[in-house]
């Protein structure tokens, strides 16, 4: 989670109070809220316009792109003239934005010459195994996902399943449990969980999802946002080979909190969505993805994506650091081509 040990650039240290997904109140815990950005407006060089939404972006006769329409904090139109265009609302809404963007040279969307945009849609393998034992845990001290065992993140065919997942410990609040442990639950055996919780302990179950075309962002038919632009239809289907997965880390999980003491486990079912990942394949050929290895679309060269729907795969980690890093890569490439006036 990328939370200071000690005091680091300007922000304290962790005082293991917990709720870190709430915000972290001692600012030990990386945020581009509390890191990047400021230091970026800092420079004169950045300026951010909270509440704005963008609805499409605009090229020329030749194809380059030279801006975006978009709308205000005050719902007004307003167009911004661009050199360059980096898409970076991740893998639901940027699909949905180059879709959105589609016109007579691009009818089925911009940087969509592959129809690969929008597409092998990725969310991790995930599910969730509690574990409630004899004396109070506590897990909500400390941080949200204090330690991670990775034994199980390695591929080997033997199991039964490709690819690899981690346990993460995992605290949740009151109200994120009572949602999540059985969705939809009620009466005695769930009350008697709830009821558990400070003697209860959790750890989340991520893995490497398999990536398949037919999983994929589109726009809907009917159903529009407040500016009449058609919003995201999202379809997920879990492949076979992520059951097996799932199946395996709720008996090895159990495993682990059985060995430790726990009088019960709990598995709980998978999140909805958790990491979202894919929809504009990074490829080394055109006709395989939407982007190359520096986040460049294939069709326009003015035209970047900057975020986790890059994703070829999925791994068995979070994605938040390896999206900064191609973040940082795409910037210094952008920054040599225009210096060069490649761009």
């Amino acid at each position: 989670m990328a939370i200071n040990s000690q005091p680091r650039d300007g922000r304290g240290s962790c005082q293991q109070i917990g709720f870190c997904f709430q915000g972290c109140k001692s600012g030990a815990k990386w945020s581009t809220l509390v890191s990047e950005i400021p230091k970026g407006e800092a420079t004169g060089n950045l300026e951010v316009r909270p509440d704005s939404h963008v609805m499409k972006i605009e090229h020329d006769a030749s194809g380059k792109v030279t801006g975006v329409v978009y709308m205000d904090a005050d719902n007004k139109m307003q167009r911004q003239k661009a050199r360059i265009v980096a898409v970076a609302g991740n893998s639901i809404e940027s699909p949905r934005l180059l879709l959105n963007s589609a016109s007579n040279m691009f009818p089925d969307g911009l940087a969509n010459s592959s129809g690969q945009v929008g597409r092998n849609y990725m969310r991790h393998m995930t599910g969730t195994m509690y574990g409630i034992f004899e004396r109070p845990v506590h897990m909500y001290r400390g941080t949200t996902m204090a330690g991670i065992i990775r034994d199980e993140a390695p591929h080997n065919p033997k199991r039964g399943f490709n690819g690899g997942y981690e346990m993460e410990t995992l605290s949740l609040g009151l109200p994120f449990m009572a949602a999540f442990l059985n969705p939809g639950a009620w009466g005695r055996t769930f009350t008697a969980s709830m009821d558990a919780y400070s003697r209860m302990a959790g750890m989340w179950l991520i893995g490497e999802d398999m990536p398949q075309e037919t999983n994929r962002i589109t726009l809907d038919p009917t159903a529009k946002d407040k500016h009449g632009m058609p919003v995201a239809s999202v379809h997920y289907d879990d492949h076979p080979n992520d059951v097996a997965m799932r199946n395996h880390a709720y008996q090895q999980s159990a495993a682990i909190y059985q060995a430790v003491g726990a009088t019960v486990t709990l598995p709980t079912p998978p999140y909805p969505s958790t990491h979202n990942m894919g929809t504009n394949r990074m490829s080394e050929k055109p006709r395989d993805g939407v982007i190359n290895k520096f986040g460049q679309t294939h069709d326009i060269k003015n035209l970047f994506v900057s975020d986790g729907s890059q994703f070829t795969s999925g791994a068995a980690c979070n994605p938040t650091l390896t999206i900064v890093s191609l973040a940082i890569r795409q910037a210094d490439h952008i920054a040599t081509r225009m210096q060069q006036r490649d761009i």
